[in-house]
């Protein structure tokens, strides 16, 4: 999974967090904030990040948000900037969430993304590190903790966590797309083969799992359908390249 499907899938995640607080909100004194927070994840639901991120930024500034409903904006915020590529103006979110609430485990797991990104390996996987042992049932947390040790060359810790996250979201084709890809560097194939598949049979159009099922089809001398599934990633997002061949 590229870089940027993978802080997709963490601000996605980050911002159902921030839309179901809106009901226990709702019920309290600032109902300005609770309708903030109704516009924040009507805008996100459409795809409207900018109208989501005034809408939280409203909630920020106000002066009047209790700590725990602010928390969850500046995660939600901080989520949005990530996915922008924003690192500075997230981290910066994140910290504050963190201030707020040291046990929040997915705000230290999108942190450790961000981290990462900015070349900090020993503050990422620190980061990681706390949101598994803060969530230890949050599938974000071990996804992004995979990642981690997949990006940084150990698959076989890589392949433990994305088991552990697919305990917990089973039908989620990141993380099969994230394991295929860690079981293709243990040099298993046909395991990988099966998570992409399973990825595909969730996603149809998902180019990652086309991708990574074509490499698969290549590592098992079936070149034909290796080709084939290459090209059909290519045409759900030309941004992915076709693999160097393996010099021989």
């Amino acid at each position: 999974m590229t870089g940027k499907g993978r802080l997709l899938a963490a601000a996605v995640w980050a911002f159902w967090v921030c839309a179901a607080a809106v009901g226990a909100f709702a019920a309290g004194a600032q109902e300005q904030a609770a309708k903030d927070y109704a516009e924040a994840a009507k805008a996100m639901s459409s795809g409207d990040t900018a109208g989501a991120s005034k809408a939280l930024s409203r909630i920020i500034e106000s002066g009047q948000t209790p700590p725990a409903i602010l928390v969850t904006a500046y995660f939600s915020r901080g989520a949005i900037y990530h996915a922008k590529g924003n690192l500075d103006a997230a981290l910066s979110d994140y910290d504050r969430a963190i201030g707020l609430r040291p046990d929040y485990g997915d705000v230290y797991a999108n942190r450790g993304n961000a981290r990462y990104a900015k070349g900090d390996k020993t503050g990422a996987v620190a980061d990681f590190s706390k949101a598994v042992e803060l969530s230890p049932f949050s599938a974000l947390a071990f996804n992004n903790r995979g990642y981690f040790y997949l990006a940084e060359g150990d698959p076989i810790k890589a392949t433990a966590d994305f088991d552990r996250a697919l305990n917990l979201s089973p039908k989620s084709p990141e993380i099969l797309c994230n394991r295929g890809m860690a079981r293709l560097l243990r040099d298993d194939p046909q395991g990988a083969l099966l998570d992409f598949q399973a990825a595909i049979d969730i996603s149809p159009q998902n180019a990652m799992a086309y991708r990574g099922r074509g490499l698969a089809y290549d590592a098992l001398g079936q070149k034909d359908r290796g080709a084939a599934d290459l090209s059909k990633s290519r045409e759900l997002d030309p941004r992915l390249a076709d693999p160097v061949p393996a010099k021989k």
